[in-house]
């Protein structure tokens, strides 16, 4: 179901399965993988999940007769990226990051912090308030980074799982009831480790709702709101107008020049023109790459990975093929793919990447003629 669509119908349809089925757990997902279902529905309290992926449309009962249906639906593309990175290093309980939602307005929210919290098993917690008298449901998708000393292993590792989820469109339909505020998330954040993660926050009916992104020792302490700031700390935190970067370039082979792409150069403000993001953190780039090979014999075009100002790694998503790029040196080159071009044919290639916490950004990206 194309977005449009479903954003003029999902309150209804919504409506119609829950009142049909007695609140069935909702999904998504071409197809909603069986360990990704049983992730969600184990915490939903089930005994018991299923052992095949569901397909769109399709739904799964229990033997309590509980259900679990995979919805032919997809969120509307972010409209704003937002970025926690400020103090990178946490070392009190606190707020880290606070904002709004309203219906079929989706944020892409990734976090990146250092862990400096000493308590039973600290954490973040990611909460969202329903002011309203009325009940809001909310659609979330997220890909998560595996703790780590290793800070670049943990901007990486988030960055694979995110990519992964978006080709999926694996995600799960919550509901934040009137007048409360819940949980909808938490990651342990052990000190001295590294967390990351990319969430894409979609609230698809009821009255505008709050969140925020809370440090604390344990999970049984009061929640502080005490806003974490420090002006020492360059790191970035707010909401940027361009969640995603899309761009149309193109390589002509023979032609005896390198086609070059910057990624993570936007250099875009907050919306309150505080803080500048510099690296393009949480932002997606898509591009879509026109190759050429306009001679009377086979051509290969490679893709390059040349990070500019210090160390960095990368993560592609090219034509649905997923390519991981290692730790690379500043002013090196890595090869990442290449693609062989019959004489006189042409091809468009579309890639998407996220620049990787941890990692320096911006990098280039060279398109090159494959030497014979």
């Amino acid at each position: 179901m194309h977005w449009n669509k479903a954003a003029l119908t999902l309150t209804l349809f919504l409506g119609l399965i829950t009142t049909a089925l007695a609140n069935p757990v909702l999904v998504t997902g071409n197809p909603a993988e069986a360990p990704f279902l049983k992730e969600v529905l184990s915490r939903q309290g089930w005994r018991h999940f299923p052992s095949k992926p569901l397909r769109p449309g399709e739904t799964w009962r229990a033997p309590d007769g509980q259900r679990v249906i995979n919805l032919d639906w997809s969120p509307p593309p972010a409209a704003v990226a937002a970025l926690s990175d400020h103090p990178e290093k946490v070392d009190r309980r606190g707020l880290l990051f606070s904002g709004g939602l309203t219906p079929l307005r989706t944020i892409r929210f990734q976090y990146y912090h250092l862990g400096a919290l000493h308590g039973k098993a600290p954490g973040l917690e990611l909460f969202m308030t329903n002011p309203g008298s009325q009940d809001a449901k909310l659609f979330l998708q997220k890909g998560i980074g595996r703790p780590s000393k290793d800070y670049f292993s943990t901007g990486h590792g988030n960055n694979v799982a995110w990519l992964n989820a978006e080709a999926t469109g694996e995600g799960e339909f919550l509901l934040i009831p009137a007048g409360e505020t819940i949980v909808i998330f938490r990651q342990e954040m052990p000190a001295d480790y590294v967390v990351s993660g990319t969430l894409g926050l979609t609230q698809t009916e009821g009255p505008p709702l709050q969140f925020g992104l809370l440090a604390a020792p344990d999970p049984s302490d009061a929640p502080s709101l005490n806003n974490l700031l420090k002006e020492s700390d360059v790191h970035s935190r707010g909401f940027y107008p361009v969640a995603t970067q899309k761009l149309l370039r193109s390589h002509r082979a023979g032609s005896g020049s390198e086609t070059k792409i910057a990624v993570g150069a936007l250099r875009q403000e907050t919306f309150s023109g505080v803080r500048e993001l510099r690296g393009d953190y949480g932002v997606v780039y898509d591009l879509e790459i026109d190759l050429h090979n306009p001679l009377n014999r086979p051509a290969t075009i490679e893709l390059i990975f040349n990070p500019r100002g210090g160390a960095a790694t990368g993560t592609f998503m090219i034509d649905g093929q997923l390519l991981e790029v290692a730790l690379t040196n500043a002013m090196t080159e890595r090869a990442v793919t290449s693609w062989q071009l019959p004489a006189s044919s042409h091809r468009r290639v579309r890639l998407q990447t996220i620049p990787e916490g941890a990692s320096s950004y911006p990098v280039r990206l060279i398109l090159r003629d494959q030497t014979p």
